[in-house]
This record gives structure tokens, sequence and C-alpha cells, in this order.
């Protein structure tokens, strides 16, 4: 019975698209990768007719399981960059960066602005409203600045 429901290409084709096409309502990755491994049995079923169901089914699972590498392997090339990202890391981001100081410091602590916001911030020094300030590093999730060096 289920030799005969594969014995055309575009059962294989139509299984391939239906799975490719679940990933958008299911993400998870896999079902593309082995989607695409059915529309390979299907492609290569069209140029070979009548291959028996036992040799579709290893074709299946080798084209599977070599596209589902080939997905891992995208994935692992995607994640390693040569720049380090800031995405979701904006305090990070602002290590060396220079700001205003909307307030001065009072007891070592005041504000700074960033773009269109303000941030709490710490420093060791005196820092009146309108200094330029830099960024040195991160205290308690709060940059932590020092007087900009005027050149």
């Amino acid at each position: 019975m289920i030799g005969t429901i594969f014995d055309t290409s575009w059962a294989w084709m139509i299984g391939g698209v239906i799975l490719a096409g679940l990933e958008i309502i299911i993400p998870g990755i896999f079902l593309l990768w082995i989607g695409l491994g059915a529309l390979a049995v299907g492609l290569i079923l069209s140029i070979a007719p009548g291959l028996p169901f036992p040799w579709q089914a290893l074709i299946f699972a080798v084209s599977m399981l070599s596209s589902l590498g080939f997905g891992f392997w995208i994935q692992r090339r995607s994640r390693t960059t040569g720049e380090e990202s800031f995405l979701n890391r904006e305090m990070e981001a602002m290590i060396g960066q220079e700001y205003l100081a909307i307030t001065p410091f009072v007891a070592g602590r005041g504000r700074i602005k960033v773009r269109d916001s303000s941030f709490a911030a710490l420093s060791d020094e005196e820092i009146a409203e309108g200094d330029v300030v830099t960024v040195i590093g991160l205290s308690d999730d709060r940059p932590r600045v020092v007087r900009a060096a005027r050149s």
C-alpha cells in the first residue's frame, strides 16, 4: 500500500512542500530540512521513475540528514561573526562613548543623556551639568563615567 502511494514523484513533492510550509506555522527549523529531503526524492523519482520504495526511503533518509546537517552548518556559521554583536546589550555598547551630563553628579550619582533617553550614571569625580563624559565601564548595571578628555 505505502509503496503504491509513493510510485509517483508528486507524492514526495507535495509532501515536501507541505512539510516546508508547516515550518511557517510551526517554527522549529526541522520541518524545512525534512521537506527539502522529500523534495529531493521527488526530483530523483521524476528523473528515474519506477524506483523501488526501499530505495526511495534510503534516498529520503540520506537527503533529509544531509539537508539537516547543511541547516546546522548554516546556523553555526551565522552565529560566528568576526565582530561582536551588541544586540540586546545596549549598556555594554555604551563603553567608550561620550555623552552629555544632564544633571550635576551629587555623591557620585547623576544622569547622562543617551540619544533620546537618559540613564542614571556613577562617577568618582565631580561632574557638572553640561559636562561631556566618557563611559569607562559598568557598575551595578549603571554606566561609570569620567569627565571626557578635551583635545
